[in-house]
């Protein structure tokens, strides 16, 4: 039997539930019968770690491919993900883009008018069990901003409204970052947006999906100078660098940036642009780089590299 007590005891059995879209009673059966992960128990009930988390999704991940938990069980982490490397593998076909999700977000709509965070929360984090990464982030999340964005300038909400809604959704995106990390991965990600670049949530959903696909990611963050994106690169140990370009208006300062990343990023690297904003400059990212349209295209660029359709 293996203990994984590698972090903090922090999260209770709904918790993870949630996160993992495995069902309570499935954990519990799990837990008792295989042994498949084994929680601290205190006066709180069951807590688990974020390394419990991470087994339990590759568990999870490995019986949707037709294994039994009887068998996995008893593998340990290493092995489980060097079975979900794999079935990625033996399932590297083109990945076909995943029909847009119907969503009901009146929850959502009615938690920002009484500006309740928590509700915003829980709506958000009931939605995440039930949808995986891709389709949370690109049926959910970027439309329900994008709304909230255009309803401001209507002037139908308050820029508190927007405030709030940007606020939270950075939070649960900056937890599922975490939650996903896999600092040990070889092919590893580096996200930024350029000075003057300050909306960052699509830019941080993207590192998320690439963390949640079983890549290494480090997000730098919005607004940051050209010249400190290019020499993050190789102490960072980059493959990639993916640039979330957001505002769809032209500037000089702009392309003077995008002047520096193209020029002076390492050959070795590749350069994905994403984003509103980038299509505008695919005539100078594109003999460096790529200019990725939406999330579908982002995914495949993923798998190309490694990751596994999360």
């Amino acid at each position: 039997m293996r203990k994984q007590r590698n972090s903090y005891a922090q999260y209770p059995i709904r918790a993870v539930a949630r996160l993992t879209g495995i069902a309570i009673d499935t954990l519990r059966a799990w837990e008792r019968r295989h042994r498949a992960v084994t929680p601290v128990r205190d006066d709180r009930g069951r807590m688990y770690t974020d390394a419990d988390i991470a087994r339990l999704r590759l568990l999870r991940g490995a019986v949707e491919h037709g294994h039994s938990i009887g068998r996995l069980a008893g593998l340990t982490d290493a092995e489980l993900r060097r079975l979900a490397a794999s079935a990625d593998t033996n399932a590297a076909a083109p990945v076909a883009p995943t029909p847009r999700t119907s969503v009901d977000t009146a929850g959502l709509a009615a938690a920002l008018q009484k500006y309740d965070a928590t509700a915003i929360d829980q709506q958000i984090s009931r939605l995440a069990t039930v949808l995986p990464p891709l389709e949370l982030l690109r049926d959910v999340l970027m439309p329900v901003l994008a709304q909230v964005g255009d309803e401001w300038h209507r002037g139908a909400v308050r820029i508190a409204h927007e405030h709030l809604m940007s606020s939270t959704m950075r939070n649960i995106l900056g937890s599922f970052l975490r939650l996903y990390a896999r600092p040990d991965v070889s092919t590893r990600l580096l996200f930024a947006t350029l000075a003057g670049e300050r909306h960052e949530i699509g830019t941080l959903g993207a590192a998320m999906l690439a963390a949640s696909s079983g890549l290494a990611v480090a997000y730098l963050g919005p607004d940051l100078p050209a010249r400190e994106i290019v020499e993050s690169v190789t102490p960072a140990g980059a493959q990639v660098l993916v640039l979330g370009l957001t505002a769809t208006s032209a500037g000089k300062a702009k392309e003077r940036e995008l002047r520096t990343i193209v020029k002076d990023l390492p050959k070795e690297t590749e350069l994905w642009a994403g984003g509103r904003g980038a299509v505008r400059y695919t005539a100078l990212i594109s003999p460096r780089g790529l200019v990725l349209p939406d999330y579908n295209a982002y995914q495949q660029e993923l798998v190309r590299v490694g990751g596994r359709v999360a």
